[in-house]
């Protein structure tokens, strides 16, 4: 018998969740709820018309359920505030030198009432503290609505908070007292992964406890890039394929159990032992996985497969994977945000679509072709999720694959069955380290040929739905006519079209950087950076992780320039990430500004420079001693015709009255990047009078502890008729200068909105 519901109609709900995820803002939930329960009517009063209810049903569940996560967040009112939390660690606590980053679940608050029962991800710096999951802690934080950087090309923090359910995300003050613990199923895999360190040592433990328990704590970021420019990141932190391995070989335990005692037989029959038993397996292996997604979507479809069985039903691969699809997003239908959700299914559906019969053509060919179809099939969500390719990946998993699945995994989760005996399980670690560390070298060398991988431009969705429509038609049997046709679909993603800036006309860019400046300014065959953003060594930086995703993403391949303003941390901490992730022609900046191992040249009033009809000039400082660190910053002029930037640094007002003791009316810029993100000791009445700017950009971040940008600043510049620019407000905002005017191009919590994205309150434009 076929299962009731056919397959469209299950592809029909999924895709109505997906879609969803592209609205700028939700339908009240009490309509939701409504809508969802006329969908449903419809759906089994016209079953043969059942796709659009399906369809809308999904669209509205998502909704509702998305309406009441981010109804359970800290409220903007009370955000930065400071309080005490009694709270459980969960998941598995993060430690980077001397601080932490962790996830914990707030059991009671006389501060927070609101936060009881939900998530908060926290942060604890310069700590020598031991956390632990399961123990229950008394904190004082301060907490924050979740919020992050928006721009072209970078990874969406509210977007994850959103998915990870946190409420509130914040930092550890101090802490109060211990209150205890609980025993789950974190706290045994990081006891497990402990062991494995302890035994085996950092560097070997470190693939051994992510294939073995998920745990990929001790990969850095070296080691993820070689998995990135290699294509195997799927097969790390347990892939679906390891639970096939897991539930396959408890089922052949039963059955070889059964050849021992046959009388097993009588009670309860073998094929319904052995499929219990991978049902078992596979969702014991998730739980240690700590429920990743490639592995559930895995359990799923192996547990609706055995369910088949035990019920005596049919079930095809289609039916499997469309079951478990559905049963994974009304479980959380915000699992369909992440990237391996669409990775995770999206294979397999290539597989199940496009893999040819193979009868009788032995395992070599039918593994190859897998290879190919999943490969081609997934390159279009590669390069959409990541905007990276990897051209040796299909060859890379055609080792990798079996060499981790079949021989390093089954080791490591060996030595994980005899933990209780150190010395047994410490052989089976080793094995699996050193098996896979011959594999590593291999790695490390394919990822440094310089065609290994490949980052291409953000292409944007439309390119992105061509492209997997060309490459289902390319996959086709030969026999299609025009199947090659396909690969004519694929060239807008591969090679999206460039954005063209005319001869003498220039684009100004405020990166998103959060409390710190990054403003990109491109000419027609130039790109000059001022400032980096913020960034520690060995740490975290805005360089990395928002200035480089966004400089892939618009094409730029090359810094003729980059400017550092001056030597504080948030304008210059980025810039290591920078130099090492993309080719920097020369460096400029003030006085001290930068350590003595990095070449650069002192920025020097008077200095200046042409790029294709564009005037480059610094206005300050005037000598190399001139003030304290924050008035010896690069004052840069940029000029276009009558199109003018004036990028200002962090110069307080002693440095504006000398600038207009210098330079007088000459200051006059349409664009300018307000001193010093707006603090009260800089951006004098004077100097804007002088500046006149119409556009007054702003780089802070959001409830900055500097209180940044201060409120009568900001009145000050709009009682000037400037049009005063928040990047906590707009995300990334970039401008074209033309000989008309100045246009807008992109400003990202406008054009991309999301309805997840946190609301702009007024303090976040007009200042404090």
């Amino acid at each position: 018998m076929q299962p009731r519901l056919h397959p469209f109609h299950l592809f029909a709900f999924a895709l109505g969740v997906a879609v969803l995820q592209r609205m700028p803002a939700l339908p009240d939930a009490g309509l939701c709820l409504f809508l969802m329960a006329v969908s449903g009517f419809l759906f089994f009063r016209y079953p043969r018309h059942g796709m659009l209810p399906a369809f809308f049903f999904g669209a509205l569940f998502a909704a509702w359920t998305a309406s009441g996560v981010l109804s359970q967040r800290l409220a903007l009112s009370e955000s930065g505030s400071r309080g005490e939390i009694t709270a459980a660690i969960t998941d598995l606590p993060q430690r980077r030198q001397d601080q932490w980053q962790f996830e914990a679940e707030v059991i009671d608050s006389a501060d927070f009432p609101a936060l009881a029962g939900r998530r908060v991800k926290l942060a604890w710096y310069r700590t020598n503290a031991v956390l632990v999951p399961g123990n229950i802690h008394r904190f004082e934080v301060t907490l924050r609505t979740p919020n992050g950087v928006y721009n072209p090309g970078g990874f969406d923090a509210e977007q994850r908070a959103l998915q990870k359910r946190w409420a509130a995300q914040g930092y550890v003050r101090h802490a109060i007292s211990a209150e205890g613990h609980r025993v789950t199923i974190d706290r045994i895999r990081d006891a497990l992964s402990g062991q494995i360190r302890r035994q085996i040592g950092d560097r070997q433990a470190r693939f051994v406890s992510a294939l073995a328990l998920g745990d990929t704590r001790l990969l850095d970021d070296a080691d993820w890039e070689i998995l990135r420019r290699t294509g195997i990141t799927h097969l790390i932190a347990i892939s679906g394929f390891h639970v096939g391995i897991v539930a396959l070989s408890a089922a052949w335990l039963v059955l070889a159990v059964y050849r021992v005692l046959p009388t097993l037989g009588l009670r309860l029959p073998q094929p319904k032992a052995a499929a219990w038993a991978a049902i078992a397996a596979a969702w014991a292996y998730t739980a240690f996985a700590g429920f990743a997604l490639p592995t559930v979507r895995t359990a799923l479809m192996i547990a609706v497969f055995m369910s088949c069985r035990l019920l005596g039903r049919r079930c095809t691969v289609i039916h499997a994977v469309a079951l478990s699809m559905t049963a994974m997003l009304l479980w959380d239908p915000l699992a369909i945000l992440a990237p391996g959700f669409w990775l995770s299914f999206g294979g397999v559906l290539f597989l199940v679509a496009f893999m040819p019969g193979q009868s009788g053509s032995g395992m070599l060919r039918p593994f190859l072709q897998a290879q190919w179809v999943a490969s081609l099939g997934l390159l279009p969500l590669s390069l959409g999720f990541f905007g990276q390719t990897t051209l040796v990946g299909p060859l890379v998993n055609l080792l990798a694959i079996p060499w981790i699945s079949l021989v390093v995994v089954p080791l490591a989760l060996l030595g994980c069955l005899f933990a209780g005996i150190a010395p047994i399980a410490e052989g089976f670690w080793h094995s699996a380290a050193a098996l896979m560390q011959w594999l590593w070298v291999l790695l490390q060398w394919l990822q440094a040929l310089p065609w290994s991988s490949r980052m291409l431009p953000e292409a944007g969705l439309p390119a992105l739905l061509l492209a997997m429509f060309g490459v289902c038609l390319f996959l086709l049997p030969r026999q299609v006519p025009g199947r090659r046709l396909g690969l004519l679909l694929m060239l807008p993603i591969l090679f999206p079209k460039p954005d063209v800036i005319p001869e003498g006309q220039l684009r100004v860019a405020m990166i998103d950087v959060g409390q710190g400046t990054s403003v990109l300014v491109r000419t027609h065959r130039h790109a000059l950076l001022y400032d980096a953003g913020p960034g520690l060594p060995g740490g975290f930086s805005r360089g990395e992780s928002t200035v480089l995703p966004a400089l892939r993403a618009l094409d730029v391949q090359r810094l003729h320039r980059v400017v550092i303003s001056h030597g504080d941390n948030d304008h210059a901490g980025g810039l290591a990430a920078i130099r090492n992730g993309i080719r920097v022609d020369h460096i400029e900046a003030s006085r001290q500004a930068l350590p003595k191992e990095i070449p650069y040249r002192e920025c020097l009033a008077g200095d200046h420079w042409q790029w294709d009809g564009v005037e480059f000039a610094y206005l300050w400082p005037v000598s190399r001693h001139a003030g304290g660190d924050n008035d010896r910053s690069c004052v840069l002029s940029v000029k276009s015709g009558q199109r003018r930037i004036l990028l200002t640094g962090d110069i307080s007002s002693a440095a504006e009255t000398q600038l207009l003791e210098r330079y007088g009316n000459e200051l006059n810029a349409e664009i300018m990047l307000v001193p010093h993100h707006g603090s009260a000791g800089s951006s004098s009445d004077p100097f804007i009078a002088a500046v006149r700017p119409r556009i007054a950009l702003i780089s802070s971040g959001f409830q900055n502890r500097f209180r940044h940008p201060r409120r009568e600043v900001v009145a000050r510049y709009r009682s000037h008729g400037a049009l005063t620019v928040n990047s906590v407000e707009t995300g990334w905002a970039e401008l074209a200068g033309t000989p008309t005017g100045w246009a807008w191009t992109h400003r990202s919590r406008f054009d991309d909105r999301r309805y997840w994205l946190r609301a702009t309150p007024e303090d976040a434009v007009t200042g404090y």
